[in-house]
């Protein structure tokens, strides 16, 4: 995540120990740290200068905003900040207000007079906020591994990193590091500026309970949902400073937006991946895609990621988004020299929580069912790979999902999964992967806009059954984009061969053993297999990581006897995991082995 850190009250860190931690921001040479000195407070930030950034100043009041909201111009957003910030009646957390405001944003306010600082996210919080917990004094901020740093934090959450090999991410408010912790959606910070005093309130909570919008024909919802979809594009193409670039696949979600693009008329140009681990199938597809509607299109090729690049990587959110997704630095690097001037990206990003069905394919009958099917639909590594790796039992994970579980508000189970699969899986980990992008350029998703958000998770399941709703949403959004295959399901998301495809999908989901069986052929006929022996250079870097750990959230000797004793049996994603994790630990060290490796392409 970009550098903006906030440390108050106490005896903060000097200005050189908060300029050397921020060091590891220095992405680039359009980097620059800044510091803003305020009584008991510093500000500080790693920005390049097209990064959305503002500070106003009233009389007693500073506030700062962070990212953009797409529905105000400047001034009348100053003026809402102003009144919210200055008046008793009005107030910066008041829900209905910010569910008005459409953007990824963080509002923080420093009342200099009351000596306090409000910190306000966005209602999802796609712009991760996390704090530490192990100072005197108070340390916010987006970037974790600089708050480790500032904080001395070198250990890890053992729980933490076992639900991260479980499950592919940490539950709740957990980072991989033992002192730091993320900002939960609908939450806010208040911090005394006195004494350092950090406290956290909730001011929304998301319910799925009902479904409102089942009163309305699928059509009418797709008609809805694609207008305020359009809108949502809209609001961003005019805001945005330069060229609007869609990050294009095969799949449903991207092609939305260019959709939504050529519905509104905006300007925008769009890019596609090639890298060797891409399948072909999706390539191609987005280039179906892309000529359907003349779009000026990039085929972009991709290597893998240098040992240098997977070290920006894991500086950028320190293990959340694992390597096996690094080779998105490349690319955006590409994305970047491919346009002159500010750019803006635009990724599908929750078109497939939102609309697609999300609930079980299975009935639920207690809670510990819904812990066995999460563990089941979510699993990355074996129970039995993860407690031999890291030392943490299977029970002791499935006591963490079902309190997570517990505390939700619906009261059915297949709706506390979608609860866990929206605001788990994609707000609280995706949100860290799409934030990677924005080291490079300002990227969004228009499905995120909250009132489209709103609007599609009150669609009833019915309806959003084997892409039906989908479908008529794209029919809508453009009918000859709708007519093209899905590259998942390599049939047009219109087709009856479409829907008996995910029909059929859904019905191997009930039986994981025959799934998982039949998978490496569905994949091969559709053209997304990928498979590969594993890379030596991955291999050889996990040996030296491992010889030299000494960190006992992760057992040596069980890394040995898993992934290293047969790599053949997993998976690239899985390798790069595993080396994600190392890694994160080794860069506490003063040599991290992947700074030998600073020119290697990992395959």
């Amino acid at each position: 995540m970009p550098g903006i850190t906030i440390a108050a009250g106490g005896e903060i860190p000097s200005t050189e120990e908060s300029k050397m931690a921020h060091r590891s921001g220095m992405y680039d040479d359009r980097y620059t740290f800044e510091s803003r000195d305020e009584r008991d407070m510093r500000l500080m930030t790693t920005l390049y200068p097209a990064y959305p950034f503002e500070q106003y100043q009233l009389e007693d009041v500073t506030i700062y905003v962070e990212g953009v909201v797409y529905n105000r111009d400047a001034q009348t957003l100053r003026d809402e900040l102003e009144q919210r910030a200055t008046q008793q009646e009005k107030s910066l957390t008041d829900s209905k207000w910010l569910r008005s405001l459409d953007g990824e944003f963080v509002f923080y306010v420093y009342d200099a007079a009351a000596s306090k600082l409000v910190i306000v996210p966005d209602l999802l919080g796609q712009l991760p906020l996390f704090y530490a917990t192990n100072t005197e004094y108070a340390l916010v901020g987006r970037n974790k591994p600089i708050l480790a740093r500032l904080s001395g934090c070198e250990s890890f959450d053992q729980m933490a990193v076992a639900q991260y090999l479980r499950l592919g991410y940490a539950l709740t408010d957990r980072t991989l590091y033992a002192d730091i912790r993320r900002l939960p959606e609908g939450h806010h910070l208040q911090i005394n500026m006195e004494t350092g005093d950090l406290a956290m309130h909730q001011h929304y909570e998301f319910e799925l309970g009902g479904e409102p919008n089942a009163s309305n024909i699928s059509k009418v919802n797709a008609r809805e949902l694609a207008s305020r979809f359009t809108d949502a594009c809209r609001r961003r193409a005019e805001r945005c400073p330069g060229a609007n670039v869609v990050l294009l696949s095969g799949g449903l979600d991207s092609r939305a937006i260019l959709g939504g693009f050529e519905h509104c008329d905006a300007d925008y140009r769009s890019a596609t991946r090639n890298f060797e681990h891409d399948s072909q199938a999706d390539i191609d597809l987005a280039g179906e895609l892309a000529a359907a509607v003349e779009s000026n299109w990039q085929l972009l090729s991709t290597p893998g990621p240098t040992g240098t690049e997977l070290i920006d990587h894991l500086n950028m959110t320190a293990g959340t988004d694992p390597f096996s997704i690094a080779h998105m630095q490349p690319f955006l690097r590409r994305v970047q020299e491919m346009i002159e001037g500010p750019l803006w990206s635009y990724t599908g990003d929750g078109g497939d929580k939102l609309i697609p069905d999300l609930s079980p394919v299975v009935e639920l009958e207690s809670p510990a069912a819904l812990v066995d099917y999460i563990l089941d639909s979510e699993a990355k590594f074996s129970a039995n790979d993860v407690e031999q790796m890291t030392g943490v039992s299977e029970a002791a994970i499935r006591t963490e999902i079902r309190e997570t579980i517990r505390d939700y508000p619906e009261s059915s189970l297949a709706k506390k999964f979608v609860h866990f699969e929206l605001f788990q899986r994609a707000f609280a980990w995706l949100f860290e992967a799409t934030d990677t992008n924005r080291n490079y350029f300002w990227t969004t998703s228009p499905f995120y806009a909250i009132d489209f958000v709103e609007y599609a998770m009150d669609c009833p399941d019915e309806q959003k059954r084997r892409y039906r709703l989908y479908s008529e949403f794209l029919q809508s959004l453009d009918a000859e984009l709708a007519s093209v295959p899905n590259a998942n399901f390599g049939a047009p998301p219109t087709s009856r061969s479409h829907e008996l495809r995910v029909g059929l999908y859904n019905a191997l989901q009930r039986h994981p053993g025959v799934f998982e069986t039949v998978k490496p052929t569905i994949k091969r006929i559709l053209g997304l297999s990928s498979t590969s022996d594993p890379d030596p250079t991955i291999l050889t870097c996990l040996r030296q990581q491992n010889a030299r750990n000494s960190q006992h959230v992760v057992e040596p000797q069980g890394i040995e006897q898993t992934v290293l004793a047969s790599p053949e049996s997993y998976s690239r994603g899985e390798l790069c995991h595993v080396l994600t994790l190392l890694s994160l630990i080794d860069s506490h060290r003063d040599e991290p082995v992947l700074h030998e490796y600073s020119t290697t392409e990992f395959a």
